[in-house]
């Protein structure tokens, strides 16, 4: 832990501020008049009136009715017993990129390692109800970025998020969770384990929302802009067109950010949105490689796999087998699907897919689905 970076004394004070959900630029208001959240509470005991020209009538009772000294207390013992702590915009240290983002956070809750908010982060976001497909290539892709020193920023939901966290994990890099929830009431409870695994090792939890907070729906569209602006560019894994992660990657164009997007499987609606943006300038790549060398980051080429999808050089011994691995790059695609992509009978695409399948070349899914082997 960088000991800068922690406020420390009077957090549960900025637990108190942050409870009314105020826009951030309120909460900015409040702290460039009386500099610290602890001042700032007694600016209401004391019925200051210029809080009135601040804050809405709605948030001055809120905060009026909230700043007891028996709420206070509870957010201290929770934020100590959950290892939280708290950095303000005005803080040394406080990330300065997220001052490029719409309504910058004014106060944000932590709990490890601030030192991974560093110059090589990327944000990798995609669908909860991700494919096995899309996941798959999820998790190794960050591990290829992992074991090249990139941090990952995602979300810590479902399916592409938790998978971009675990694969950064797995090739031993750092990586940070943004939640839209209170830190001590992570969404969903199904990533307990992986929340721990984050902080286990080295990483690090962020939030703007107070200790208590439960996860609302419109709560993930705004820290979206966090997820976002934490990081140098957006990978864009899986998503349809209308979802959350769009939601990200508009943040990320609008803070000028690159957009780098996974072609998945063209066949399969649930990559629509990835097609949508690459039709409309959105950055191609299939590996780690791929975006390291686009953003001059590619310091150890011979550490970095050519493909994300498909790890091993394997030359091809027949034609057959040539058009069938160059079919299946882009993803997963079931066996009629390869009929028409490879032009082979299926007496023929059957056999060469049996012995790529034993030589460890491709693997087989439920419903007929094949993609290659990592």
């Amino acid at each position: 832990m960088n000991p800068v970076l922690q406020s420390g004394y009077g957090y549960e004070y900025d637990a108190w501020l942050a409870s009314a959900c105020m826009p951030a630029s309120t909460v900015r208001k409040l702290l460039d008049c009386y500099e610290t959240s602890e001042v700032c509470h007694s600016a209401f005991l004391q019925n200051d009136p210029e809080l009135q020209q601040l804050i809405t009538r709605r948030f001055y009772q809120l905060l009026s009715a909230s700043g007891t000294k028996e709420n206070l207390d509870r957010y201290k013992k929770a934020m100590d017993q959950h290892g939280i702590r708290t950095i303000c915009f005005h803080d040394i240290g406080f990330p300065p990129e997220l001052d490029q983002t719409d309504d910058p956070p004014a106060i944000l809750f932590y709990q490890g390692n601030t030192d991974c908010i560093a110059e090589r982060s990327l944000c990798v976001v995609g669908s909860r109800a991700a494919s096995y497909a899309g996941q798959k290539a999820a998790r190794n892709l960050s591990a290829d970025l992992g074991a090249n020193g990139v941090t990952i920023v995602s979300g810590m939901a479902c399916g592409i998020d938790a998978c971009a966290h675990s694969g950064c994990l797995d090739g031993g890099g750092k990586t940070i969770a943004v939640l839209g929830s209170g830190l001590d009431r992570p969404y969903p409870r199904d990533n307990l384990a992986l929340r721990n695994r984050i902080l286990e090792k080295g990483g690090l939890i962020l939030s703007e929302y107070a200790p208590g907070e439960s996860a609302l729906g419109w709560h993930f569209p705004v820290r979206n802009r966090i997820i976002a602006g934490l990081s140098r560019a957006l990978i864009l894994m899986e998503a349809k067109i209308r979802s959350g992660s769009m939601t990200s990657v508009n943040h990320a164009l609008a803070q000028g950010k690159d957009v780098f997007v996974y072609p998945g499987d063209p066949a399969s609606d649930c990559f629509e949105g990835n097609h949508q943006l690459l039709r409309e300038g959105g950055i191609y790549f299939t590996s780690a490689r791929d975006i390291l060398e686009d953003l001059h980051w590619l310091d150890n080429p011979s550490a970095v796999r050519q493909n994300s999808d498909c790890v091993q050089e394997y030359k091809p011994s027949t034609p057959e087998e040539d058009k069938l691995i160059r079919a299946l790059k882009p993803g997963t695609m079931s066996f009629e699907q390869l009929i028409v992509c490879t032009g082979l009978n299926p007496s023929s695409l059957m056999s060469t897919l049996t012995v790529l399948q034993i030589r460890g070349i491709i693997e087989a899914l439920p419903g007929k689905q094949y993609q290659l082997k990592h």
